[in-house]
């Protein structure tokens, strides 16, 4: 018998992973095939759940053939309803039973879309089955109605029972209703005997605010269980970083005895290794490349004005501007160079705005730019983070997220940018805040220094930002838990034999 080829390389694995990432909205199929040679089964499976959700979107009909060996991945339900009807036209024919699990499980899950759209499977021999699912989860109050009522009318909170404010506060999305859900979780009783993973949900916001926890130790070693056999187990990790980042010591023996668990019980125990920026990184070649997002709303169009004020009347600073973009260069010790470049931002309120050429711009900076950023800037509010994403890639080494609540995009920054130290805020983000930071940063990389220490620089910011109760908020990179777990959690699974 030949002997076995040797294992990839960890070097290899990363490739694979890269690769894939970048293949799933563009070739999805070839990325959920892609996933397949990835050694950790839960980077594999997270892989081949987007990638999948990608196919679903574009093209039912290849992902109806991979449902088979699908139907019983914990994450299905998530897919929106929508799609899974898309992809059930495929199957209903050859494979009934697969289309109605597959519809049974996403109704129960999003029992509204699944109501909209009765009239699409209604004439199948299960869909009165699909209706009443649908019917018996839209029971249930929707999370982000009942916490807009509570913001409108505060007192309607002392209605409801210990464990809906959980769910509530496990639900919460928005900065509004993350908002609200903090304020009543702030003088909660924790008597409740909740569900582990909406316990976990809720106590991660209220650890993102940066205060410790006040939660009684049982309360929080019940969060802390069940992370495994979680839909998203590596997502409930996560949140789980940030629970033990503000809790007291003694609560971790909760944790799962798999490798996940064993991960947090190693980051708790250690202190950062690192608190520090390696500038060289960021200056491949003497040029430092930053790619600054703005938005297309009122915060958007102060955010650039203001942006542009800190730079226009230093000599040291060259501006160059086009219709839809702007391009910033400059000079520091060593030969060392920075170029920002930017979108021009447009109120798409205005009624000659043209929403198309206005996401031109976009594209516009992407073709002016030389190569890839080391440095992204998404300025703007956090709902806008979804277009700023698309824009993350294996290049970059330093991520700031200007928005409030930056911190809930800690997963989606370091899945993409695996190398890159991030920089968010647990509360509201400011303009006040985030011009001063950037512009002493951008000061700080080209003076020459080899490294950036994060402690000594957050320390030069007092006396410009000490007095501001925002930017008490913002979070440096080696005191982000969720972030290092994560950055920990892909050389374990990178390096899986």
């Amino acid at each position: 018998m030949p002997t076995p080829p040797p294992a990839p390389a960890v070097a290899i694995q990363s490739d694979i992973l890269e690769q894939a990432q970048r293949l799933i909205e563009a070739a999805p199929q070839l990325a959920f095939e892609k996933a397949g040679l990835l050694h950790d089964p839960l980077l594999r499976d997270r892989l081949r759940r987007d990638a999948f959700f990608a196919l679903a979107r574009s093209q039912p009909q290849q992902a109806a053939a991979l449902l088979p060996q699908l139907i019983q991945a914990r994450w299905l339900p998530e897919l929106h309803f929508a799609h899974a009807l898309d992809i059930a036209w495929h199957t209903v024919g050859p494979q009934p039973e697969l289309s109605k699990q597959l519809l049974l499980k996403t109704a129960a899950r999003h029992p509204q879309a699944a109501l909209r759209e009765s009239r699409q499977y209604m004439d199948l021999p299960y869909g009165p089955a699909i209706r009443a699912a649908a019917q018996l989860a839209a029971a249930t109050p929707e999370a982000d109605l009942l916490l807009l009522k509570i913001r409108q009318n505060p007192e309607f909170a002392q209605s409801l029972p210990p464990a809906e404010i959980i769910r509530l506060a496990a639900a919460a999305r928005t900065e509004d209703e993350q908002e609200t859900a903090v304020a009543l979780l702030r003088r909660f009783d924790w008597s409740a005997n909740a569900d582990p993973a909406r316990l976990r949900g809720a106590l991660a916001l209220l650890a993102d605010t940066g205060a410790p926890l006040s939660a009684p130790a049982p309360v929080i070693r019940r969060a802390l269980s069940g992370i495994d056999e979680a839909a998203d187990p590596l997502a409930e990790a996560v949140k789980a970083a940030s629970i033990l980042a503000a809790s007291p010591p003694g609560v971790d023996d909760a944790l799962p005895a798999s490798p996940l668990g064993q991960l947090l019980r190693a980051q708790r125990a250690s202190p950062p290794r690192e608190n520090s920026l390696s500038i060289s990184d960021l200056f491949p070649n003497g040029l430092c490349l930053q790619r600054y997002v703005f938005h297309n709303d009122d915060d958007g169009l102060e955010s650039f004005e203001s942006f542009l004020r800190a730079y226009t009347a230093d000599p040291n600073w060259v501006i160059r501007r086009t219709h839809g973009t702007v391009h910033l260069t400059g000079r520091g010790a060593a030969g060392r160079r920075i170029e920002i470049y930017a979108n021009i931002p447009v109120d798409l309120q205005l009624p000659a705005a043209n929403p198309g050429a206005i996401r031109a711009r976009q594209e516009e900076v992407t073709r002016a730019m030389p190569a890839q950023p080391t440095v992204l800037v998404h300025r703007g509010h956090d709902h806008h983070f979804e277009h700023t994403r698309r824009l993350l890639t294996g290049d970059a080494r330093l991520v700031f997220l200007g928005s409030c609540r930056g911190m809930a995009n800690v997963e989606d920054v370091v899945t993409r940018c695996r190398r890159a130290q991030m920089i968010a805020t647990r509360g509201i983000g400011a303009t006040a805040v985030n011009d001063v930071f950037l512009r002493a940063l951008n000061d700080r990389l080209l003076a020459g220094d080899a490294k950036l220490d994060w402690d000594a620089f957050w320390s030069t910011l007092q006396p410009a930002l000490g007095a501001n109760d925002r930017f008490r908020d913002y979070v440096p990179p080696h005191r982000n838990a969720a972030a290092r777990f994560l950055a920990a959690w892909y050389r374990h699974a990178l390096s899986a034999p």
